[in-house]
């Protein structure tokens, strides 16, 4: 299985089988990894005779998704897209929201054959997608690379059939189990590669949570830098008695949740007025 971020250095010049066109929607999807968010990444890749015709990606929040976005780039280079296969990494939705259904502008644009990757459990979509498509006639596949296409959605996947985050762990630690020299001296002990690792998941995640004393150790800034992205991850700090100093730079630039058993008092005054939300 290929991980996440190799899937943009395998996209195939030609599309041989399935396997191919659904490898090209994914390194599409790929490019949504820091964006999409509520939504899916999502690509999907319009093909005939081995040639991609169009590609897109699902676009920022009541933008077009990804198969919008690809019959539009057909649309603008004056593709004729009737009777080609279409690789979604996602099934195509079937209801409106911000957008139009996806299952109905593939079906308007005449694709033959749509390829994806795995359904989509939210329950206004779940299979109904895929049927709407197989009533109009198009010869519907199912089950290329799922794998890699569920770890394209881990959050969105998880949160959809638990009703619950999607949680990584980020543990900086050396093999005897510290995290730090005893004198305190130490601000890191991984390597810079490790690092950005590190910043690139961060990208993806919609929150990063830490604790208070996390915070009056290191008075960390807890937003992505090393990779560029469009979004920064909103801030949480878990802070039982309310001790967060309101120059903490975690606080600095956007507004942060701090989850406390504390109701009122001077410093919850001032972080409220500060825009940072007290639950």
């Amino acid at each position: 299985m290929l991980e996440w971020r190799e899937f943009v250095l395998t996209i195939p010049v030609k599309i041989l089988n399935d396997t191919d066109g659904m490898r090209a929607a994914l390194a599409q999807a790929a490019k949504a990894l820091y964006s999409a968010t509520p939504n899916p990444r999502v690509g999907c890749v319009i093909v005939r005779d081995g040639d991609v015709l169009a590609e897109g990606h699902t676009q920022a929040t009541g933008f077009a998704h990804a198969e919008a976005h690809a019959l539009h780039h057909a649309q603008q280079q004056g593709v004729d897209v009737r009777g080609a296969t279409a690789y979604v990494s996602l099934e195509p939705c079937s209801h409106h929201g911000r957008t139009p259904p996806c299952a109905d502008a593939l079906i308007t644009a005449g694709i033959a054959r749509v390829v994806v990757a795995i359904e989509d459990p939210n329950p206004l979509v779940a299979g109904q997608g895929l049927a709407r498509l197989r009533a109009a006639g198009i010869e519907v596949e199912l089950g290329v690379l799922t794998e890699e296409a569920r770890e394209m959605n881990r959050g969105f996947l998880h949160r959809m059939q638990h009703g619950r985050p999607w949680v990584r762990m980020k543990i900086a630690a050396s093999l005897d189990g510290g995290t730090a020299l005893q004198n305190g001296e130490s601000q890191w002990i991984t390597s810079t590669q490790a690092r950005d690792d590190g910043h690139a998941w961060r990208a993806r995640a919609c929150a990063v949570l830490t604790g208070i004393g996390t915070v009056q150790q290191d008075d960390p800034q807890l937003t992505v830098r090393a990779v560029e992205t469009p979004r920064q991850p909103r801030r949480i700090v878990v802070d039982s008695h309310l001790e967060i100093s309101p120059q903490a730079k975690i606080l600095q630039g956007a507004a942060s949740w701090i989850f406390t058993a504390v109701e009122g008092g001077a410093n919850a005054d001032q972080l409220r007025a500060e825009g940072h939300e007290l639950i």
